[in-house]
């Protein structure tokens, strides 16, 4: 039995000389069949964009027969009293802290003990699966989503790493994530299978990874610093190993103030 599909789409995907041009990125959605085009950003607006305002996308999709939903129980931003938080060393065992700013949403330096959005405990938030239970109906009722977010590159983006992962844990039996990207100029598909690899394969190349000697083994115990991840096997320990090291690049900081900007989310 072939699997029902559902596409995920960055925005800035479309990006043109004159900002996002919806034209071209509805025409897309159209080609694949899209009954509805749901906005997974905690905050559906964009300083930077503001032709991808909700409001803005509501009209385009009634003029282009694709109508906007938003779904902001899976945004990626939460609230400070959801019991989401860790310790970034609990969800990281090795010591490579701090992350460099650069490497971080918030754009500041992460220490050991600061407490970040934990993606483990994220995707079994209760509000986060009323998100997933939205989108369990719409299939229910025969309707073909894409989850659309800002960032272009899905591996760089929550759609992928939380929303994706956990539709496909839930529904995999009948349900294929497909992420349109584009590719020496063509648009095109990429599945959560091949972004997994491609995302493995760059962070076992990063540097400071290469440093961590993931694969040695100990001269006196035989054991690989590998072996500390979850997994029977070799390939179950490196997804958990780079599934606990992309949550340190993109988990964002516990904010007791709560004061998060528009700006924040392109």
């Amino acid at each position: 039995m072939e699997k029902q599909k559902i596409y995920t789409i960055g925005y800035t995907l479309f990006n043109s000389k004159i900002g996002i041009d919806l034209v071209k990125m509805f025409s897309t959605l159209k080609e694949y069949k899209v009954s509805y085009l749901a906005d997974v950003r905690s905050i559906p607006y964009s300083r930077q964009y503001p032709q991808c305002n909700s409001d803005n996308l509501k009209i385009a999709g009634d003029t282009y027969s694709v109508p906007y939903i938003h779904i902001p129980e899976v945004g990626a931003k939460v609230s400070p009293q959801q019991d989401v938080f860790s310790k970034a060393s609990e969800i990281f065992f090795d010591d490579i802290f701090p992350i460099a700013a650069s490497n971080r949403p918030e754009r500041t330096e992460l220490k050991s003990y600061e407490e970040i959005v934990d993606f483990r405990k994220f995707r079994n938030d209760d509000l986060f699966l009323q998100g997933i239970k939205r989108i369990e109906n719409a299939y229910d009722k025969g309707y073909t989503l894409a989850l659309m977010c800002s960032e272009k590159d899905p591996m760089n983006c929550h759609r992928f790493f939380l929303i994706s992962r956990k539709l496909e844990e839930l529904f995999g039996e009948w349900l294929e994530v497909e992420h349109i990207v584009e590719d020496k100029g063509e648009i095109t598909t990429i599945t959560n299978n091949v972004l997994e690899k491609e995302l493995t394969d760059a962070i076992l190349k990063k540097k400071e990874v290469l440093n961590l000697n993931l694969f040695q083994q100990d001269m006196f115990t035989g054991e690989s610093p590998i072996n500390n991840y979850y997994g029977e096997t070799k390939q179950e320990k490196e997804y958990d190993f780079c599934d606990r090291y992309w949550n340190l690049m993109h988990g964002w900081k516990k904010d007791s103030s709560n004061n998060y900007k528009i700006e924040d989310y392109d």
